[in-house]
């Protein structure tokens, strides 16, 4: 071992918030920390589907990684300062700063990551962690990285067990803000036809983009850059795990881009915007609304 391999290289800082609020903490987080950003949720077991989904009810660790150095104090004053101020539900508990070298490092950061299973076949894994098939798995390999979608978030996991009884050989699926992409992937392991993934960001798009042909499934999904607005045609399924407010303002284009008799899966918000969603959605001539719900977070199933 050199001299360098043993010198400390980083500097782990982690913060304790309500699961609700993991994803603002990390937010704030991944903008001063170059060294990645790692959420460790709660876990809970859920009967329905027979594996441990992520507890939003329960707090949430958000670990953050930067170089150790002269400018570490000023940096974690300012994180200090940016959540103190943020609309976070429980004050953050700050856990005390560790040093980490280069390997132990690599070792913290990833253990946050581990395998997921939803539903009845669906397993998302990172891919240094090795899994044992078993009868009718589709392995969805999902590295974290900048754009959101890992599979540990509720909203996320619900959208995957949902899209797991509603997407059939053969079906025209549409991923509105498709963030990582893996809802787009799970889709086509589920047997769809073709997959529109969408999303404003061009980061989402290139790692979705990424992470269909990591997946062997780019020959599915066609990922665009761009908005539901001006998109032509008509799916079996959509689904759209953005905000609350977002899917409001687009429940006309959501329900008017079904096929007949399809189905819309929407998730991203808390319960109180279940009663003006549901009504949004009505409006447009939705029908068979129902809710599911996963801690504090919930999603909608509509039909056309």
């Amino acid at each position: 071992m050199t001299s360098n391999d043993a010198a400390i290289e980083w500097l782990e800082i982690a913060v304790e918030v309500a699961g609700v609020d993991a994803d603002l903490a990390a937010d704030l987080l991944r903008q001063a920390c170059p060294g990645g950003v790692a959420i460790e949720s709660a876990s809970r077991f859920d009967q329905a589907s027979d594996s441990y989904v992520a507890d939003g009810d329960a707090p949430a660790l958000v670990c953050g990684y930067l170089p150790a150095g002269e400018d570490c104090e000023r940096i974690r004053r300012s994180l200090r300062l940016a959540m103190s101020a943020a609309p976070l539900a429980n004050a953050p508990r700050w856990r005390r700063a560790r040093r980490l070298r280069e390997e132990s490092w690599r070792d913290s950061w990833k253990k946050h990551f581990g395998i997921q299973r939803h539903g009845r076949a669906l397993v998302v894994k990172p891919s240094w962690t090795r899994y044992r098939l078993k009868g009718g798995d589709m392995v969805i390999e999902i590295d974290p990285g900048m754009a959101f979608g890992t599979g540990q978030h509720p909203t996320t996991a619900m959208c995957l067990r949902v899209l797991e009884d509603h997407v059939r050989k053969g079906t025209d699926v549409l991923d509105l803000g498709c963030g990582s992409g893996i809802l787009a992937i799970a889709a086509a392991k589920l047997g769809a036809k073709q997959v529109v993934a969408i999303d404003v960001d061009p980061n989402a798009v290139r790692a979705a983009r990424e992470n269909a042909a990591a997946n062997g499934v780019a020959n599915v999904i066609e990922v665009r850059e761009g908005t539901l607005v001006g998109e032509a045609g008509r799916f079996d399924v959509i689904v759209a795990n953005i905000s609350g407010l977002t899917l409001e303002r687009l429940a006309v284009d959501l329900v008017g881009s079904l096929a007949p008799g399809g189905s819309l899966i929407t998730s991203g918000f808390l319960d109180d915007a279940v009663a003006g969603l549901s009504r949004a959605f009505e409006e447009t001539g939705a029908r068979g609304v129902r809710v599911v719900e996963e801690g504090v977070w919930r999603a909608i199933i509509a039909r056309a």
